[in-house]
């Protein structure tokens, strides 16, 4: 079945895990029992699924089976396993401060984020429950379509070489990944002048603001102290700390080090900060 073809494939691949993973342990079994030796072996067994006479000759038969809708469709099925594996392997920083949502067409859509508004109050003996109101935030987002196209020739089949076919699959799932994360953060800093600044409360400048103990104790307690329309504490509990490359070492230092060392003994000594995000 293509289904074994597909498994076929991956196993010529060195991708058992993935053919076990997506395709079952029977179809991986009759893959392995198939004994396909060579891209030319698979491509005789395409031809054999798709009812066509095998061609003699080695050029012709490769020919005709890159005609076929089996063999392409395996080797694509089989490109974007791989290629989802190495999507999902990737790093990607922006899954720890921000949420995914879908969407089911290509047209702007509009969420809404709903916060109560006015505090509860005592209701005496037999008195009556008086009414409240809610205050609704909108904002607009939708989805596109990034792609790029890989390709495989009846080269690659003659000199039995899928390697750079799983290499070129691999890369673009790191590509994909990587090109989600640089839009996430193209929308965080396009809102660096609306929604950070000192008027929200959430923005600090100048020299002290470089990462320090200092530093990271004042954004903490400036997320904590950040309040609503009404001037309610929103009980906003930091979860994350964002830093470049370069900054990477100084941010574990303040929150995994026991000790941080003061000048004046008369001073705790014990790391505050420590696991504080």
């Amino acid at each position: 079945t293509r289904t074994v073809l597909q498994a076929a494939i991956l196993a010529h691949m060195g991708c058992d895990h993935l053919a076990d993973k997506h395709l079952g342990a029977d179809a991986a079994q009759q893959a392995r029992e198939m004994r396909a030796t060579s891209l030319v072996d698979l491509c005789r067994a395409a031809l054999q699924i798709d009812g066509h006479e095998t061609p003699h000759g080695r050029e012709g038969m490769i020919r005709a089976a890159l005609s076929t809708y089996s063999l392409p469709t395996a080797l694509g099925d089989a490109a974007n396993k791989i290629l989802f594996e190495a999507y999902a392997e990737s790093p990607a920083t922006w899954q720890a401060f921000a949420a995914v949502k879908s969407a089911n067409d290509f047209k702007d859509h509009t969420g809404i984020r709903i916060s109560d508004t006015g505090d509860l109050t005592e209701l005496p003996p037999g008195g009556e429950i008086k009414s409240g109101s809610v205050s609704e935030a909108a904002y607009k987002y939708s989805v596109d379509t990034f792609a790029k196209m890989l390709t495989i020739d009846r080269r690659d089949i003659i000199n039995d070489d899928l390697h750079a076919f799983d290499d070129t699959a691999r890369a673009l799932g790191r590509s994909a990944m990587r090109s989600l994360s640089d839009l996430v953060y193209k929308v965080l800093l396009a809102n660096a002048n609306s929604f950070f600044g000192a008027g929200h409360g959430n923005y600090d400048a100048g020299a002290g603001t470089a990462l320090s103990s200092a530093a990271l104790a004042a954004g903490i307690a400036r997320m904590l102290a950040q309040r609503d329309d009404e001037k309610r504490d929103l009980d906003i509990r930091p979860r994350t700390l964002l830093v470049p490359p370069e900054l990477q070492q100084t941010a574990r230092e303040l929150l995994l080090s026991d000790y941080v060392q003061r000048a004046s003994n008369d001073l705790p000594t014990g790391n505050a900060l420590k696991n504080s995000v």
